[in-house]
């Protein structure tokens, strides 16, 4: 009797009935006996259709076991699980296990498809995993035994068995290298991590928030990449490495170098012979603390230092928009250490002004309790600059109490094994001292500075100082941010050596001068002495970070040796001979340092040491003993593989043969194919072309891999030597050195000022004891260089009897931002002791130069462009002292008229009249500044920029600028020329005109009707009720009164 059948798809989807000689779509019938219909060799064609759906006739089942019977209790019904009946009856606990078991089994064959399993998952499978190990067999009911026994042949059927192996035992279980191959850790190839990629990731896993260089290649350095296994991969050049590394820093990134810790040669007699080689990261790097070498070609921020910047915020209780900051900056390559505590506003100018004079490279700052405004004034200065680089910001996570601070600070300035590279000031105590007196929130970012630069291995640069510096001193000239933008300037923090005072401004001027004029032996030899010098100061750092490399090492010693040798000792600084008390301290200090030359130079061999050879560089070879030992038993293997040679030419009967190179490989033996040599069997064949054949005696090839291992040893031993020398010239000779370099820092600024000196009549300012300020004949220095036109010299003259406050006014293009920006320059370049580009100068000290001038929004700030210009009005008038020199440019022009002038006078007023300082004010007001000058006749004078006026025949007005600043007040704008000289075209400006003098005549006619009406109310006995006003029409300013 023939047993109806249902195929595996009915199973799922309702019985439907067909023709009884149509082929069923099942595509697989699992159900069929022997005793059925043979299964059909054709694949069956599927229904494309989804409406159609047809299946195998089945005969109506008389018993319950048939296959639509068995279907229709597997098929899932919405009722009968809702009334909780399953397809079965309840499992007992044996078949429960089982099933868990098969499902188990049946997820692990295919986990190559499903995600990578997360730790947590990892283990519960282990758990499960040697619980079904550990199951003993026959657990179940005896019921089950006999499925239990076909599941464990099934298990034994599919398990992964390996082929072409050593015999395995026959009842061996096959769990343990199953369960190996299921936890084996899938990459996104789909293939497993190799050994490498494991490490690499390791790597990564150890050093959070740093890049690989490799991995940011593609996208950073524009390099094409490909994928190699599970990594998406590219190659640099080992020499290229540090010029893709100056530019991933530049971007912001904190890159590590990942080195190979084992040489070949010593790996293969270790025990990880079979591992892959120890990889670590051997240098941590980011732009503040990278020192690039010496003999660099990058030419970006070649005369700057990246200095490094660490922020504290703390609100004020009063005001959660005001902020006090504290605020640590230090210089890792030099030492010098800047730090302030201040009070800012909501605007956060104070902030930007730091940042603009330090411009660090890198900022850290707390992951929390930073405000929005803190915020965004950081997010604005970190952002991308015009030349694609990015400032770094690292956070921490949790800001130290006082106490711990503190104790951190205490510790590190009290550890007395630092003092061999530390200053003077460390080893007498001078800087805890300072410390001590630090306010509270410099402390704590001072320790969290010392905390960060600890792990890049400077955070010595803390111990080089001789004393912190406040940034913000009377001693020092004070330049806003704005300041520093809008003259073009930026004022690099010096060593501190400098005070400020008058007396040693006039020092240094007399130094500029005796240098421009003497013709002393000495300062030749000085001038001389300071020619071809490679950079110093980058040299002595790289030699205290341990990254100075011995062809380095052999220029900076030479240089170093003639520094020395220049002069002869000196009994006392006045014993020098030169009238400058600053020159006679910087030469007699030089020849100090004779004797830690000679000494240095008595134990390296420069020749050696230029050619790289660490082994070779020392002249007392004694010195490193281990250097020794390794040297002999390397010659030991060279006289073995000698005696070699003179073998083999006996067994070849080749006297003349000596040993051949090929690629890498040494000591091979090569000999001609067509002379038929008596080649020993055992000779390992390294390669052959059609006219030569390399071998490889096994006793030569023995006695090779010990000789890599002996050239490993004596390199490690070099590089320990070497790297204890550099650590030994930082403890011995740190301190002498860097007070040379410093000192001929000085000299080299004092020489390049006498040279800008020699520059056609730049002439030495006078300094005085008022606050007086007289320019005779001043020029532009930038604009009489670059400008083919010959400069138009302008003099003024402030205090001292004459009014401090000057209104310039005067056409557009006429030279007003020219003239000023003049002033503020050449009052700069005095200071700080230059000569300037004047017929003469005197003036008295300036603590300030603050300036405001032009006009831009900050939309990454959120500021308009009149926010900006009332924001930067609003510090000036807080910084500003009696002392200071400021200049405003067009205040007020970014609204109203009435309110411009209204903020315009009420600025000049509160300049003139309470902070009394001396005052450059631009304006296109000529109320503003007549209504001034007649209040303060003796404080305010009206100038203008000099012009000529003619109409021509067509009635356009021709406007000739003088460029020359005289007394008076500028009547017009000539705002019409000046869109002329711009190419507005001729149509628009001839609109213009006639609007203009039709808003003249109109103007001029309410004038008249005014004073009628004033008139007739004083008539009548009454006050005249008027409102003055101002109005600009066609750069013609008209002043009437409205009624």
């Amino acid at each position: 009797m023939t047993r109806s059948q249902s195929s595996i798809s009915s199973y799922f989807q309702p019985p439907a009935s067909s023709k009884s000689q149509k082929r069923f779509n099942s595509p697989i019938d699992l159900t069929l006996d022997d005793d059925d219909e043979p299964v059909p060799r054709k694949r069956p064609r599927l229904t494309e259709s989804p409406s159609v759906s047809t299946v195998k006739a089945v005969p109506k089942a008389t018993s319950s076991k048939s296959g639509t019977a068995v279907a229709q209790s597997w098929r899932f019904s919405l009722s009968s699980a809702k009334a909780g009946s399953g397809p079965s009856k309840q499992r007992t606990a044996a078949e429960q296990e089982r099933h868990e078991a098969f499902k188990r089994k049946l997820l692990q064959d295919n986990s190559r498809f499903l995600p990578r399993f997360s730790e947590r998952n990892d283990h519960e499978l282990d758990e499960e995993d040697r619980m079904d190990v550990d199951e003993p067999e026959g657990s179940g009911q005896d019921s089950d035994s006999d499925g239990d026994s076909r599941f464990k042949k099934l298990s034994e059927m599919f398990a992964n068995k390996e082929k072409g192996k050593a015999k395995a035992t026959k009842n061996a279980p096959q769990t343990k290298r199953t369960k190996k191959a299921t936890r084996e850790e899938i990459g996104p190839s789909g293939k497993p991590y190799t050994p490498l990629e494991k490490q690499v990731l390791k790597l990564k896993e150890d050093n959070p928030g740093t890049v690989l260089m490799i991995e940011v290649a593609r996208k950073e350095l524009g390099m094409v990449a490909y994928m190699d296994r599970n990594f998406l991969v590219a190659g640099i050049p080992d020499h290229r490495r540090d010029v893709h590394l100056k530019k991933l820093l530049s971007c912001g990134y904190r890159v590590g170098i990942v080195s190979q810790t084992e040489t070949a040669a010593l790996k293969r007699v270790g025990d990880n012979r079979s591992a892959p080689f120890t990889r670590e990261v051997t240098h941590l790097y980011t732009a503040a603390t990278y020192v690039d070498e010496m003999d660099s070609i990058d030419d970006m921020e070649k005369y700057t230092t990246a200095p490094f910047m660490c922020l504290v915020e703390e609100k004020k209780n009063e005001n959660p928009c005001d902020v006090s900051i504290g605020m640590i900056t230090i210089c890792p390559s030099t030492g010098d250490i800047v730090w302030d505590d201040f009070e800012d506003s909501v605007m956060r100018l104070e902030l930007e002004t730091r940042l603009v004079h330090t411009r660090p490279s890198e900022l850290l700052i707390p992951k929390k309790h930073l405000t929005d405004a803190t915020n965004k004034m950081l997010s604005h200065f970190t952002g991308i600059s015009t030349t694609g680089t990015r400032i770094r910001t690292d956070k921490f996570s949790d800001i130290m109490n006082y106490t711990v601070a503190f104790e951190k600070v205490s510790q590190f300035y009290t550890d007395k094994q630092k003092s061999a590279a530390a200053s003077e000031s460390f080893k007498s105590g001078q800087l805890m001292a300072s410390v001590a007196d630090f306010p509270k929130r410099v402390v704590v970012a001072l320790a969290h500075a010392i905390e960060h630069l600890s792990a890049f291995g400077i955070a010595d640069a803390f111990l080089e100082t001789k004393f912190f510096t406040k940034f913000a001193t009377r001693a020092h000239m004070l330049l806003a941010a704005n300041t520093l933008i809008n003259l073009e300037i930026y004022r690099n923090e010096t060593d501190g050596t400098t005070r400020g005072s008058l007396i040693i401004l006039q020092a240094r001027v007399d130094a500029v001068e005796e240098i421009l004029e003497s013709s002393s032996e000495t300062l030749l030899t000085l001038r001389g002495l300071l020619k071809r010098l490679p950079d110093l100061a980058k040299g002595l750092c790289r030699i205290q970070y341990g990254q100075c490399t011995p062809k380095e090492l052999s220029v900076l010693l030479p240089a170093f040796k003639k520094i020395a040798d220049a002069y002869d000792e000196f009994n006392s600084p006045a014993s020098v001979g030169v009238r400058s008390g600053i020159l006679n301290e910087i030469i007699s200090s030089l020849p100090k340092l004779k004797e830690p030359v000679r000494k240095l130079l008595e134990i390296v061999n420069l020749k050696k040491a230029a050619g790289g050879k660490k082994d070779e560089m020392w002249n007392d070879r004694e010195r490193y003993p281990d250097i020794i030992d390794a040297d002999m038993s390397l010659q030991c293997i060279d006289h073995e593989l000698a005696d070699e040679l003179k073998t083999i030419r006996k067994t070849l009967r080749l006297p003349s043969l000596n040993w051949t190179t090929f690629a890498t490989d040494e000591y091979l033996v090569e000999v001609v194919r067509n002379e038929n040599r008596p080649i020993p069997d055992n000779w390992i064949l390294h390669s052959k072309t059609k006219k030569f054949a390399r071998y490889q005696p096994p006793s030569v090839h023995a006695k090779v891999q010990e000789r890599n291992q002996r050239r490993e040893t004596l390199d490690a031993a070099s590089n320990q030597a070497y790297r204890s020398f550099l650590k030994e010239i930082s403890q011995n000779y740190y301190a002498i050195l860097r007070d040379t370099v410093n000192k001929i820092a000085v000299a080299d600024c004092l020489i390049s000022l006498a040279q800008v000196a020699l520059q056609l009549n730049y002439v030495r300012p006078e300094f005085t004891d008022d606050d007086s300020l007289e320019i005779v004949d001043g020029r532009h220095p930038m604009i009489e260089i670059y400008n083919n036109t010959p400069h138009v010299p302008n003099s003024t003259k402030m205090g001292d009897g004459a009014a401090r406050s000057k209104i310039v006014t005067g056409p557009n293009m006429g030279g007003k931002s020219s003239c000023v920006r003049m002033i503020a320059l050449i009052a700069l370049m005095a200071q700080i002791g230059s000569y300037v580009p004047a017929a003469s100068v005197k003036m008295g000290l300036l603590d300030s130069i603050l300036t405001r001038m032009g006009a831009s929004d900050d939309l990454a700030r959120g500021r308009s462009t009149f926010m900006v210009e009332m924001s930067e009005t609003s510090e000036i008038l807080q910084t500003a002292t009696n002392r200071s020199l400021v200049i405003l440019d067009e205040l007020g022009r970014g609204t109203s008229t009435f309110d411009g002038m209204a903020i315009a006078d009420a600025t000049l007023q509160h300049l003139v009249d309470k902070i009394k300082c001396k005052t450059l004010f631009i304006t296109h007001y000529p109320l503003v500044a007549t209504k001034l000058a007649k209040r303060f006749l003796y404080d305010v004078e009206n100038l203008h920029m000099g012009y000529d006026s003619e109409i021509r025949i067509d009635g356009t007005r021709n406007i000739t600028f003088l460029y020359r600043l005289g007394p008076g007040l500028a009547t017009e704008s000539f705002g019409i020329e000046c869109g002329r000289l711009a190419k507005v075209p001729e149509d628009i400006l001839s609109v213009a005109t006639e609007r203009s003098a039709q808003m003249q005549e109109e103007v001029q006619e309410r004038i008249r009707r005014n004073r009628c009406v004033d008139l007739s109310e004083s008539a009548n006995g009454h006050e005249p009720l008027t409102l003055p006003t101002d109005v600009e029409y066609g750069g013609h300013h008209m002043q009437f009164k409205n009624v």
